[in-house]
């Protein structure tokens, strides 16, 4: 990290790492559809490479404003790059790959990203080694903006995985990609600042953090996005006197100076990110991701702003963390936690009282200067902070809010010696400014109490619901053991029982869900010479099939229509020259309540989703009914339990 500042700014390290996301594997390394995506994935879009040079020389003007990585324009949708492929279910995949040649690695950056009900998106290196994703609709903010990276390396692979019904498949375009350019931000060969920061940083899950295991949950790392690169920094959420769980977040002024023009709809937020015990860990954790924010406050006098986050999912977990503007009993032995450097969480103190620095300091450039008074100054005893640690929390001894990181400096040979660090007064900020923009009592005292402190609290516990039906064949025979899955706010799968029924406990209230049942087992049950007669007569015109579930079955190869090709393939299953269906499950499932248009051609128009969606859960479902079809058997003669 280049550091060229006598005094140091400490929002200077870069990089995207992780989204809300459902996880899971891309469809291409998934063992459902591998088989069908292998060597499906087109030549790479050749974006533009970054002019190295110049953007070292850019940095050589700009002291202090350390990038690693610099923008390269993108123009990539669903509609001009990629290839769509169908599975044998039915599902539509888009896959796309792109490369910006000699990028160290990748953060993808979209205008505009609205994904179909019950799909998925990933984004990952060609190899497999890095994943991001599933994203799905409950993954995308209000603004249509999204971020992924960093993907290492100069390519990446786009998968998106719509569902068998939907009528269309949402709207994508990459519009931006980060090319990352400097080496010192590259750790094994990865630009990650998983493990970056120095090693006399102390981990918040050590002996020192114990009390703090509640304050630690409202610190958050701050990946920031302007219009030429991105940023890290550290900030908390910030309790109100009314006690309400608006997602208000208290971090450094000058974070918002360190590029230009910051895109706070981009701006995430990183919750939990932080190692299981004191040992920094060998696999990097996965954080509780919220994308996107509002700027409430700022005022460069103490260096504070204050923003608003993007909802926070009811099941995070987090804290809002109290604060304390009344200084006449000083303030005494300090503790602040942060994220330097983009690494996990750590935790510094100062066992001497915090002293009110009396002179003006200058941080230069366009970062100002601020006036005498105006700063704690804190030296750490145990821990230090490096650049990403700015706008943290500094804590009192009642684990409140008196301050944030602004700045300060090191000894030039030993950065583990921290010799000043400044935090901007927090009880100033209260009401030094003139309007609600330039202070922090109006939101953080909605009730007009005047209170000259307040108490953190926790984000509560989400309500949970069931989710619940029954999974039958279309004439009302049970189907045991199949296989069902929710997707959405949570996921994962049960099988139903030997009536047929399942049932999800434990899902969060105010999520949207996909209900999906998928059997793939058995593909000869039920099937024999005697359908192969039965559809050749519906083929013929000679005798119509007379149910448009049998229709549907003999739709051998899933191209919603019946022709001798559906002969074909339902003749090679039987001469066991196929396992299974190459383009189609063993069974089709439709919700319970589907009604068709035309019975006798039910593929005139668009089949109705194969899943059942919920939007906002907020009591048990039990309308999850489904109704199956055994693929080829168009006489009924399959035994639902095999």
């Amino acid at each position: 990290m280049r550091n060229r500042l006598t005094l140091l700014i400490l929002g200077l390290a870069f990089r995207a790492v992780a989204q809300v996301s459902a996880g899971g594997l891309p469809p291409s390394f998934s063992p459902e559809s591998a088989l069908f995506l292998s060597g499906q994935v087109p030549t790479p879009v050749l974006l533009p490479t970054l002019n190295v040079s110049q953007s070292w020389a850019e940095d050589d003007q700009n002291p202090g404003q350390n990038r690693f990585a610099a923008p390269v324009s993108a123009d990539l949708s669903l509609e001009n790059a990629g290839v769509w492929k169908t599975l044998p279910n039915g599902d539509k995949v888009w896959l796309c790959s792109l490369r910006s040649a000699g990028a160290l690695g990748l953060v993808l950056m979209f205008d505009v990203f609205q994904l179909a009900p019950g799909s998925k998106f990933f984004a990952s290196t060609p190899d497999g080694q890095r994943v991001y994703g599933a994203y799905t609709p409950e993954s995308v903010p209000s603004s249509g903006k999204f971020l992924i990276g960093v993907l290492p390396g100069e390519q990446a692979i786009l998968q998106y995985l719509v569902p068998a019904g939907n009528i269309t498949p949402g709207q994508i375009h990459l519009n931006r990609v980060d090319f990352v350019y400097d080496q010192n931000a590259m750790k094994n060969g990865t630009p990650d600042d998983f493990a970056q920061s120095l090693p006399c940083n102390i981990n918040v899950n050590c002996t020192l953090g114990n009390n703090y295991q509640i304050e630690k949950k409202g610190v958050a790392r701050i990946l920031m996005v302007f219009s030429d690169g991105s940023a890290w920094c550290t900030g908390s959420l910030i309790a109100n006197t009314a006690g309400t769980m608006d997602p208000y977040f208290l971090t450094a002024h000058h974070c918002q100076l360190i590029r230009n023009n910051p895109d706070f709809g981009l701006w995430r937020f990183d919750f939990d990110y932080e190692g299981v015990g004191c040992a920094n860990p060998n696999v990097e954790p996965q954080p509780k991701s919220v994308l996107g924010c509002e700027r409430l406050a700022y005022k460069q006098t103490t260096d504070f702003l204050l923003l608003k986050l993007n909802p926070i999912p009811s099941n995070y977990g987090l804290y809002f963390n109290g604060w304390n503007r009344d200084t006449t009993n000083n303030v005494l032995k300090t503790v602040f936690i942060h994220h330097p450097t983009g690494d996990i969480k750590k935790i510094s103190q100062d066992t001497n009282k915090a002293t009110i620095f009396p002179q003006t300091i200058t941080w230069g450039n366009q970062f100002g200067t601020t006036p005498g008074n105006s700063h704690w100054r804190v030296i750490p005893d145990n821990g230090i902070y490096q650049p990403g640690s700015s706008g943290c929390p500094l804590f009192d001894t009642g684990k409140r809010i008196v301050g944030q990181l602004h700045g300060g400096n090191a000894n030039a040979q030993n950065p583990c010696l921290i010799l000043n660090s400044y935090f901007g007064r927090f009880d100033l900020s209260w009401n030094l400014g003139t309007t609600a923009e330039t202070r922090l009592k109006d939101w953080l005292d909605p009730t007009n109490s005047n209170a000259a402190s307040q108490n953190g609290y926790l984000q509560p516990a989400p309500a949970v619901y069931s989710v619940s039906g029954n999974v039958s064949t279309y004439t009302g025979v049970p189907l045991p053991n199949c296989k069902v899955y929710i997707s959405g706010g949570t996921s994962g799968y049960i099988f139903t029982d030997a009536a047929g029924n399942y049932s999800f406990p434990n899902i969060p209230a105010g999520g949207n869900y996909t209900i999906t049942p998928v059997r793939d087992t058995n593909a000869l049950n039920g099937v024999s010479t005697f359908d192969l007669v039965l559809i050749s007569n519906h083929i013929l015109g000679t005798q119509a099939l007379d149910s448009p579930w049998k229709i549907i079955a003999a739709d051998a190869n899933h191209s919603n229509s019946v022709t001798t090709f559906d002969i074909l393939e339902t003749r090679k299953l039987i001469l066991g020259i196929y396992p299974q269906f190459p383009s189609n499950n063993a069974w089709r499932f439709f919700p319970a309540g589907i009604t068709f248009g035309n019975p006798n051609n039910p593929f005139a128009s668009a089949l109705p989703l194969e899943n059942i969606l919920i939007n906002n859960l907020q009591g048990n479902f039990t309308d999850g009914g489904f109704k199956g079809v055994k693929v080829g058997d168009v006489n009924n003669s399959v035994v639902p339990e095999n």
